[in-house]
């Protein structure tokens, strides 16, 4: 799936800040850009996209009016902006995210995964995630992992006869983790709640392997999968 996307912000040094992260992320493709919000908007009144970066502050229209004047319309929103102080309101408009300026790569990608799994959600497809290993962009099926395991600032995804890594914390995979499909269990491992094949004192069974289970996460794991 390619998500489409636009963006628009009235400082030229942002969006070609957006344009360059765009480029190296293998399912965006940012259509156009707008310097105007009465141009983006313009825009989107006649074209149809999936995702919007949007600035606040801005002449004419601020992000936040713009965002007011879409929501009839079938699009996520992402603001990207300098002032942290609109990221309530942001929220309140049901924004997708929202980044603080300057934007790096990796905050950028989290936004895009998120709008992907969105969009995935809507056309009822399964959920997947886009993470870099090493110099490659691999994707990974969430329906076919088994566990995740934390090592310092490097995930491990386990599927059945296959591991990928990529740099990221465990606390934010849960961030970009569908609800309900996974559970941490330790402070070092994440497991998709379909894959427990049994529960013992101090460790899970899943898939054909064992997991340990930290009595800290032990409560809350009995009150998702025992009645």
């Amino acid at each position: 799936m390619l998500l489409q996307a636009i963006a628009i912000d009235d400082e030229p040094a942002a969006l070609k800040v957006i344009e360059s992260h765009a480029s190296k992320i293998p399912f965006l493709n940012l259509k156009e850009t707008f310097l105007h919000p009465t141009d983006g908007l313009a825009y989107l009144q006649k074209n149809q996209v999936d995702l919007v970066f949007l600035d606040v502050q801005m002449p004419d229209l601020m992000g936040t009016e713009l965002a007011e004047l879409l929501r009839s319309l079938d699009i996520q929103l992402v603001f990207i902006t300098a002032y942290a102080d609109y990221a309530v309101k942001g929220f309140q408009l049901q924004a997708l995210d929202y980044l603080l300026k300057p934007v790096p790569l990796t905050r950028f990608l989290e936004a895009c995964n998120r709008a992907l799994q969105g969009r995935q959600k809507r056309l009822k497809q399964s959920p997947s995630l886009f993470i870099k290993d090493g110099y490659d962009w691999v994707r990974i099926e969430l329906e076919k992992v088994l566990y995740i395991r934390s090592d310092t600032n490097l995930l491990f995804f386990h599927q059945e006869g296959k591991t990928v890594s990529t740099r990221m914390t465990i606390s934010k995979a849960l961030e970009l983790l569908p609800q309900g499909a996974f559970v941490r269990v330790h402070k070092s491992y994440i497991v998709a709640i379909s894959a427990i094949k049994k529960i013992e004192r101090h460790q899970l069974t899943v898939g054909n392997e064992q997991i340990p289970m930290a009595s800290s996460y032990k409560e809350h794991l009995q009150r998702l999968l025992l009645p």
